[in-house]
């Protein structure tokens, strides 16, 4: 399983189970309400059916709300050469991308603005962005990602 290889502390049983005892600092803090990308595949193999992925959102905005912040390393803009042609607005599986006005070297701009709170880096935006202007921290380059990948495959057939 992903979350195994992948995030080993990612449970959201775990984390609904402690937002229900009313463990409220440990529900908060939990690494699982910033892992969940809502993709809703709990929901078809649980047996109450219950959006669980709604659920976790819920919890990650009261986490926002008590000022945690996002241990997912957002994508980031460059708003000296974006063109606000909305690509990545488009593209983006978890509508975290926004055209805005902001200030940008003393003048008014439109460009693409990332929210940290719902970014999972998935790096599509950076994928098909022409102007290579949003994209994952430099950390994350398409070969580091590769590498990882193929380690990780590799790892699976040991």
């Amino acid at each position: 399983m992903v979350q195994d290889r992948v995030e080993p502390t990612y449970n959201p049983r775990r984390l609904i189970k402690k937002a229900a005892l009313d463990l409220e600092q440990d529900a908060l803090t939990d690494r699982t309400v910033w892992l969940c990308s809502a993709c809703d595949l709990c929901f078809a193999g649980c047996p109450q059916k219950v959006h669980i992925s709604e659920v976790l959102l819920a919890i990650r905005r009261l986490a926002i709300e008590g000022g945690h912040a996002s241990i997912v390393q957002p994508a980031e803009v460059n708003g000296q050469t974006c063109v606000a042609c909305g690509l990545c607005v488009a593209a983006c599986p978890y509508d975290a991308i926004s055209l805005q006005s902001v200030k940008v070297l003393g003048r008014v701009k439109t460009i693409a603005a990332v929210d940290p709170t719902v970014c999972m880096a998935c790096g599509l935006c950076g994928a098909l962005c022409r102007s290579t202007s949003i994209g994952l921290n430099q950390e994350d380059t398409n070969e580091k990602v590769m590498a990882d990948l193929w380690q990780w495959l590799q790892a699976d057939q040991a």
